[in-house]
């Protein structure tokens, strides 16, 4: 949702936007010209914000030079960032409270919790079967002043309420039989097309018949033959979704009443969140990713031959949902309602959502890819031109591919995959056509025909490092993963939020792997006792250092910032090109971010930082800890416009130590710019301009 209290921030600091808003301290006159001080440029990006990265690339083409991220500059409002930073609150209940306490004392405003239908009871889907885990969870984050996101999910594991059973087997049947025979009670026990032998699923094979002598017919075959024996069963209250309508064009009251079923469960877990919270300050994702645990989704993926030629359609529960609600009787207006159906998906647009819908929800988990390789779109080259070939078989490949290693969290922000998100958090309206050929209109002011424009929400984002690292051969000891986890979630704030994300929950507070609660407190924490709100290790130390130096600040007067140029004094690389235009070398300064937040009406903070495309390369060969990773500090100059020069004051931080990094004013342009320099590496470092 908007951050309360603040205006709203800036469409975009391009030409156009700042002209529209007439900032109040915009530049007078043209920039300066870069002047290196104490040594010489290796090189200078004189125009590092331009729409042309995103202009000039279009759906379905890549690029390893192109940068969509730097198609424009936004100044939003700090509150933006600080109200954004949520986290998937997977913890056990006893864990919660400790967790709750930690997460609020580092700076986290949101966290994402999945109530699945499957946790309803059968007998009664208006209570959930083990209601102390799902309220204590909520009142403890209602405490603590974190806002839940609750996701409504029918994992097919566990898809809706049901009641598990066992059926025995009294005879063997063969693979590919449509048949079994049941003793007695077992056969007594089935509700037909609704009772089935658990699988990797729940009622994977349902019986869609019994016969007077017990013979239970199946919706499709056996897929292994079945000894005789007693197998695990589950009586499901709904049938797996299916159309509202047959082929035929009759009615399916199948399809209404499993359609009816998950209102019901919205309904009640809205009602039991509301009660629980004492207001309606909480949000709801429906749904959780097509590619895991979906096939609840669709009946023909529990049936050979298929019932029904189509699905029901996802936008048909997603608009279902929302009508209930959005519905002013239910009595929660402040409750925001994402689509987790756009989790994997490039397609869906703010053009096309219903109306109603405050945002569509990603999942971004970007993998190592190492280059050269040949990808699927038309690769351009650093000139937007296409630079691929066909051989004699037809087959397209890359007319030159960089050798490097692309893993870090901003993957979705570049040019390597044509399903860059920027596509959809722009100020900048561009067209994607989806599988069919229709072709939609994506960008952040996109919406539904008289209706607001959704958000885009994270509510989902992680690195899996340890895997990357191991392709590498590096090794990651603890200490090593979670100053890496540390890095990543100061790149993944800043850059995305700054972008146009208005929420991201990162993955997770527990789990291993994933995990970025530190170790020692989760130690600390089963010897008894709160470890410490400063005990929560480098993650949660480098997002409270975040926070607090945006400070609570509020917004009244909106300025923007421009960058206006970025003087390189190291002159270092992510990869080499092949010495011409077409295919140069990508420079540090190529992927340097510089990312304002306005704190108030007199102070900015701008993240700066060397956007690496590779998070687990060591970059201090010579050097041993988690240190090795990190990029050596280069020094950068910085042309900034929008601040008023003559007195601006500048100081900067580094968040992920805490420690204060050397920032000087070289230059206080009277045309308005103010030209700065400091060290910068690859995690970002904050740059405050006060403009007392």
């Amino acid at each position: 949702p908007p951050p309360s209290g603040d205006a709203p921030a800036p469409a975009t600091a391009g030409a156009a936007g700042a002209a529209a808003l007439a900032a109040v301290d915009a530049p007078a006159s043209p920039a300066p010209v870069p002047t290196p001080v104490n040594g010489s440029f290796a090189g200078v990006v004189s125009k590092p914000i331009d729409s042309a990265f995103l202009t000039q690339m279009p759906f379905g083409t890549r690029s390893h030079w192109l940068q969509p991220w730097r198609a424009y500059l936004d100044t939003p409002p700090a509150s933006r960032l600080r109200e954004a930073i949520g986290i998937n609150f997977n913890v056990t209940t006893a864990q919660a409270p400790a967790v709750a306490r930690l997460l609020a004392a580092s700076g986290f405003a949101r966290a994402r919790i999945e109530i699945g239908w499957g946790e309803l009871r059968y007998d009664d889907p208006t209570r959930l079967v083990h209601p102390e885990e799902w309220e204590t969870k909520l009142a403890i984050l209602r405490d603590y002043g974190i806002r839940p996101l609750i996701l409504l999910n029918s994992n097919d594991g566990k898809p809706a309420p049901l009641k598990t059973v066992q059926l025995t087997v009294t005879a063997p049947a063969a693979q590919g039989g449509r048949t079994v025979q049941l003793d007695a009670a077992s056969a007594a026990a089935v509700i037909p097309g609704y009772t089935g032998f658990n699988g990797t699923k729940a009622a994977e094979l349902l019986i869609t018949s019994v016969s007077p002598t017990g013979v239970a017919t199946l919706a499709r075959p056996l897929p292994v033959a079945v000894p005789a024996g007693t197998y695990p069963a589950s009586i499901l209250k709904y049938k797996p979704f299916s159309p509202l309508r047959r082929d035929d064009g009759s009615a399916n009251p199948d399809g209404e009443q499993t359609l009816q079923g998950w209102l019901d469960y919205v309904a009640a877990v809205s009602a039991i969140a509301k009660r629980v919270l004492g207001s309606d300050a909480f949000d709801l994702e429906v749904w959780n990713e097509y590619t895991f645990g979906a096939d609840f989704l669709d009946a023909n993926n529990y049936a050979d031959p298929h019932p029904y030629s189509s699905v029901l359609d996802d936008q048909v529960i997603l608009r279902r949902t929302l009508e209930l609600v959005k519905d002013p009787a239910r009595g929660l207006p402040d409750v925001h309602v994402g689509s987790g159906f756009s989790n994997q998906r490039p397609w869906d647009s703010g053009s096309t959502a219903p109306a109603g819908l405050d945002a569509l929800d990603k999942h971004l988990y970007p993998a190592n890819n190492r280059f050269p390789a040949d990808l699927p779109n038309v690769a351009l080259d650093a000139q937007a031109q296409p630079a691929m070939t066909t051989d004699s078989s037809g087959n397209r490949h890359d007319t030159f591919s960089p050798t490097y290693d692309a893993f870090f969290p901003e993957y979705y922000l570049s040019g390597i995959s044509t399903e860059t998100l920027v596509r959809d958090i722009a100020p900048i309206t561009t067209e994607v056509p989806d599988p069919t050929g229709v072709v939609t209109a994506h960008g952040r002011g996109t919406g539904p025909a008289g209706g607001t424009p959704p958000q885009t929400w994270m509510t989902e984002a992680g690195l899996q490092f340890r895997f990357a690292a191991e392709q590498l051969g590096v090794t990651l000891d603890e200490a090593d993963l979670e100053h890496l986890k540390a890095k990543a979630t100061l790149r993944t704030l800043t850059a995305f939020v700054n972008k146009g994300v208005s929420q991201i929950d990162l993955y997770a507070a527990g789990t291993q792997e994933w995990g970025l609660v530190g170790s020692d407190f989760w130690r600390a924490l089963q010897n008894g006792g709160y470890p410490g709100d400063t005990a929560g290790g480098p993650v949660m130390d480098a997002v409270r250092r975040l926070v607090g130096t945006l400070g609570d600040g509020r917004v009244t007067t909106p300025r923007v910032l421009t960058l206006a140029s970025i003087g390189d004094y190291a002159g270092r690389k992510q990869f080499e090109g092949c010495g011409t235009g077409a295919y140069p070398a990508l420079y540090d300064r190529d992927v340097l971010a510089f990312l304002p937040f306005q704190a108030d009406d007199k102070r900015f903070v701008a993240a700066v930082y060397v956007m690496t495309r590779n998070m687990a390369r060591v970059e201090r060969p010579g050097e041993s800890g988690p240190a090795r990773f990190d990029l050596p500090a280069g020094r950068y100059q910085l042309t900034i416009g929008g601040v008023r020069s003559a007195t601006a004051r500048v100081s900067a931080v580094d968040p992920l130590t805490g420690e204060s990094v050397p920032v000087s004013v070289v230059r206080r342009d009277p045309g308005g710019w103010l030209v700065v320099e400091l060290p910068v590496t690859d995690s970002p470092r904050l740059l405050s301009i006060d403009n007392a």
